[in-house]
């Protein structure tokens, strides 16, 4: 579509992330909680992970381990979780819109940037994960603007898990498609139907979060308009209009 909406009356949003890697010098996790706690006051609330049990020298190691959560902070709308190597931002539902989300992302990348963190910035990312309702797998299918074929088979009504990586100039995209996911809404209702999540990953090559924090903000909101125009073009436009945008 031609003119991305404002915002939808029905937000099909079941989470929203943003993520920055380092390369530290010291575990991340090591310094940036305390300070964060100490600097946000007396309303944060932080909780242990379970990877944080694991060793340090085991969470090295295994890639899968290296940007594991280990602490997490609840603050006001928000959740920031730290591991040894990253630094996560997410909102709590219901989404409270992006140039909120925003502001919250600088805030609290410009609180982390007092302490000043030893370790070269690798890249920063916007995840942003829906699930559009629908009832059988067809129909969730037909959610999306998506042709499938494998060999004979022309996928219509069968379950998929798919992952598609694109680059463009300066970022990568990362699209997962997956039929019959469940989510529960801010009500506690539980939902079903087609995830489309898109993972927008832009590598950042600065000498520390502090310098990231005071050059972010055009790139921020660019990689932000990217993953919404990606998103939408994934639908069709009877999905959209069910979605009731402003535009």
């Amino acid at each position: 579509m031609q003119n991305l909406p404002v915002r939808l009356e029905r937000e099909p949003l079941v989470d929203a992330l943003f993520e920055v890697r380092v390369n530290p010098s010291s575990p991340l996790a090591d310094v940036i909680p305390g300070f964060l706690m100490h600097d946000l006051g007396g309303d944060a609330r932080i909780t242990r992970l379970p990877a944080a049990d694991l060793p340090f020298p085991v969470r090295k190691q295994d890639p899968n381990l290296q940007f594991a959560p280990l602490l997490r902070i609840e603050w006001e709308n928000y959740f920031i979780s730290v591991g040894d190597r990253n630094v996560v931002i997410s909102c709590k539902m219901p989404y409270p819109k992006w140039p909120t989300f925003k502001a919250a992302i600088l805030d609290i990348l410009g609180r982390i940037a007092k302490l000043n963190p030893e370790g070269p910035v690798e890249r920063y990312s916007l995840k942003y994960v829906n699930l559009i309702p629908a009832t059988d797998y067809a129909n969730q299918i037909g959610k999306v603007r998506m042709e499938v074929t494998l060999g004979d088979l022309s996928v219509s009504e069968q379950h998929i898990s798919l992952q598609v990586h694109e680059k463009s100039a300066d970022a990568i995209h990362i699209y997962n498609i997956v039929t019959g996911a469940k989510a529960r809404t801010i009500e506690g209702k539980e939902s079903a139907g087609i995830l489309v999540d898109i993972d927008s990953i832009r590598n950042f090559n600065a000498p520390s979060l502090k310098e990231l924090a005071s050059n972010i903000d055009d790139g921020l909101e660019a990689l932000r308009q990217e993953n919404k125009a990606k998103f939408f073009s994934c639908l069709t436009e009877p999905t959209i209009a069910e979605m009731r945008p402003v535009i």
